[in-house]
């Protein structure tokens, strides 16, 4: 009895190792889109309205250049943004060419709590006229006063960092251990 069961069971799952392959197929063959309903296309395509009435998606075309604006059928001009660090969804965004930080950093759930938002900073993918690529940006002093006068124009593939607060710093402690090691060699040389 106990052998018929194992041989039942052994039969069963190789049954289903064999024909669940097949059955993926053949549905994935009946929904070239999957079963979620919704329609991507590239940007340079636009925007498709999905079956259910959600809101419009966008998926990112492959072979387009990620630093340079594109449009949808909206009109609507859209570049590419990287937000990283301590933010809760980290990642590669698509935005409008409008777009400030405090967009993007609403597109993103906004910082994590141990972000240490006055070293946030901006990177440029490609110089400024002046060569600059990096600005700081101090986000502590937009989230207590609301003051967006540190803000820098967002422009296609610029990364923002938000790291993490450490806490104590690990070339501030160098420099307090120093200074004891330091003060105590003076000590245990003037007591001689």
């Amino acid at each position: 009895m106990k052998k018929t069961l194992k041989r039942f069971i052994v039969f069963v799952l190789a049954l289903q190792v064999f024909v669940s392959p097949l059955v993926t197929v053949c549905a994935l063959a009946q929904q070239p889109y999957g079963s979620s309903g919704l329609l991507y296309s590239s940007p340079s395509r636009g925007y498709q309205q999905n079956s259910y009435g959600q809101q419009p998606q966008v998926m990112p075309g492959y072979g387009m250049p990620q630093d340079t604006y594109f449009t949808d059928s909206m009109g609507n001009i859209l570049m590419y943004v990287n937000v990283l660090g301590e933010v809760y969804k980290p990642g590669q965004h698509i935005v409008r060419q409008d777009s400030d930080i405090s967009s993007v950093l609403s597109l993103v759930g906004g910082p994590k709590e141990d972000a240490n938002l006055e070293k946030a900073k901006l990177l440029r993918h490609k110089p400024d006229e002046d060569g600059k690529q990096t600005y700081p940006i101090n986000l502590e002093s937009y989230f207590e006063e609301g003051d967006r006068s540190g803000f820098v124009e967002l422009k296609p593939n610029d990364t923002i960092v938000i790291p993490e607060d450490k806490g104590l710093d690990t070339n501030m402690a160098l420099r307090i251990a120093a200074l004891i090691v330091s003060a105590a060699s003076v000590v245990a040389i003037a007591t001689r």
